[in-house]
This record gives C-alpha cells, sequence and structure tokens, in this order.
C-alpha cells in the first residue's frame, strides 16, 4: 500500500562479484521513502600485489541529481575504509543514516594499480 511504511526490508545484494578497476568505483542510488537507515556490507577481495583498499562512500541529494560533492562527503566524514590486507579478503559492514531522499552509495577502489572484486548487500530500517 502506497504511504505504509515498514520497520525494515530483507537485505538483498546489489553487486555479485563485481570488479572494479584500478582507480575506480560501483555505486547505486537509495530512494529514501520511509526509512531512516541503510545497513550496507560490503566483501573486498584484493589482488595479492595490491597495496590499498575500498572506500564506502555516501552523498545526498534532494532531488537526485544534485548530490554532495565527493570532497564535501569526505570531509563530513561520510565514508568508511574496509581494513586491508594484500592478497585477502575482507568484509565491512557501515551504518548509513538516510537524511535526504536520494542517497548514492559508492565503493571506491583506493588501489591505483589492481582491480578489486566486490559483493554488496543493503538493508534498509524504518
Amino acid at each position: 500500500m502506497p504511504g505504509l511504511c515498514f520497520p525494515s526490508t530483507n537485505a538483498c545484494q546489489i553487486f555479485t562479484q563485481k570488479i572494479i578497476d584500478a582507480s575506480g568505483s560501483a555505486s547505486f542510488v537509495t530512494q529514501n521513502e520511509c526509512y531512516s537507515l541503510a545497513i550496507i556490507t560490503v566483501k573486498a577481495s584484493y589482488d595479492s600485489a595490491a597495496s590499498k583498499g575500498v572506500r564506502i562512500r555516501w552523498l545526498y541529494s534532494a532531488n537526485g541529481q544534485d548530490f554532495d560533492s565527493p570532497y564535501d562527503a569526505e570531509d563530513a566524514g561520510n565514508y568508511e575504509d574496509l581494513t586491508f590486507s594484500a592478497g585477502s579478503t575482507r568484509t565491512r559492514t557501515c551504518l548509513i543514516p538516510l537524511l535526504q531522499k536520494f542517497t548514492k552509495i559508492e565503493i571506491i577502489n583506493l588501489d591505483e594499480s589492481y582491480s578489486v572484486t566486490v559483493d554488496v548487500w543493503r538493508k534498509l530500517i524504518g
């Protein structure tokens, strides 16, 4: 029913074995109708020669077009870095407050030479 809010959604997988190129990113937008929190889980598998890890960054927008700049988002602390160890797989879950109608969530490969493979899940909480 329109306008009916549920306390939470089931976790859904956004990316499965998504390869993010060196210095690249993958993103998705969450439209907030009645939820207050997104729980994002990222599993990253690093190349054995990689030297940097993955960042989860979120940017807000009231209209779905004009999002915070990456610089302003990071200045506000709207990011979390996964721990890093070359050749390993690391998983991190972060809580993202849904402060605007639209939230863009970016998974950023900080390594400038090697790709990373990620799985990403999202769950929304009322």
